[in-house]
């Protein structure tokens, strides 16, 4: 009986033992290493997304890391703020407080009341390409705040922002191709809100080159770049743009020929 007893310890003893070593391997292997490592670095990229918030966020409901990540992603590495915003008169073009411009060798704060706001306007489509050199209309970035529902970029849902960022969907169809009625109004000195498409002769010696921009696309956001992101990384974006104020401008005078890419109704 004694000598099966210890023979029992002695297997006990071996089976610890090797659940021991079993962990020690395994925790110390390459990839556990490694995504401790990743883990421990997008935490210091959550930390760095709160500190750097420059508005208040609203965290009930959300995904606390998601909007930590999302703040690094937008105010760190995507500067999203810098298109999509029009700042204060004088100086549209810096998003800054008055005072507050770093570019001016001030204390940069970035002005709450115009953030992710939209309204900056990167003037005309692009080069003159259709009759009587009609470069289409204006572009003027969009209002990335949240809805009175909650949905960032006009009350998109997750998925259509991510339609957006990886295609370019332009959900809101602002500037469609010109149809061939259009072309003709251009023809005769109209400006219609549509992007011309069609060949254009620079050269009459040489072959006209075809313009064939798609309407349906956004024309000046660089989604061909964003569309390489992660789904992590888009959701990250998505949760913070949801967590941050809405500024409501649903009443505000629209720009030229851009009735819509402005608007946000934040309710009650």
């Amino acid at each position: 009986m004694e000598s099966q007893r210890i023979a029992k310890l002695a297997a006990g003893s071996v089976a610890t033992l090797g659940a021991i070593f079993r962990l020690g391997v395994f925790s110390s292997s390459p990839r556990v290493r490694a995504q401790n490592v990743s883990d421990e670095y997008e935490a210091s990229l959550i930390q760095e997304g709160f500190e750097i918030a420059p508005v208040h966020l609203n965290l009930a409901g959300r995904d606390r890391n998601l909007v930590g990540l999302g703040s690094y992603l937008v105010n760190a590495v995507g500067d999203c703020n810098g298109c999509h915003s029009s700042g204060v008169a004088p100086l549209f073009v810096y998003p800054y407080k008055d005072g507050k411009n770093p570019y001016f060798h001030q204390p940069a704060k970035i002005d709450p009341a115009a953030y992710l706001a939209g309204g900056t306007s990167f003037g005309l489509v692009g080069t003159p390409t259709g009759p009587n050199g009609y470069s289409g209309p204006a572009i003027i970035s969009r209002n990335l705040t949240p809805d009175k529902n909650g949905r960032p970029e006009g009350g998109r849902t997750l998925s259509e922002f991510k339609q957006i960022l990886r295609s370019g969907m332009d959900f809101d169809h602002i500037h469609p191709t010109c149809t061939p009625d259009q072309l003709t109004a251009i023809q005769g000195g109209g400006t219609p809100n549509c992007i011309p498409a069609g060949p254009i002769v620079f050269d009459p010696t040489q072959p006209p080159y075809q313009n064939n921009p798609d309407g349906n696309l956004l024309q000046v956001m660089p989604w061909p770049t964003f569309s390489h992101m992660t789904d992590h990384d888009i959701e990250a974006i998505y949760e913070y743009l949801s967590a941050i104020p809405c500024i409501d401008n649903s009443v505000s005078t629209p720009p030229a020929g851009a009735p819509d890419e402005l608007r946000n109704d934040c309710g009650k």
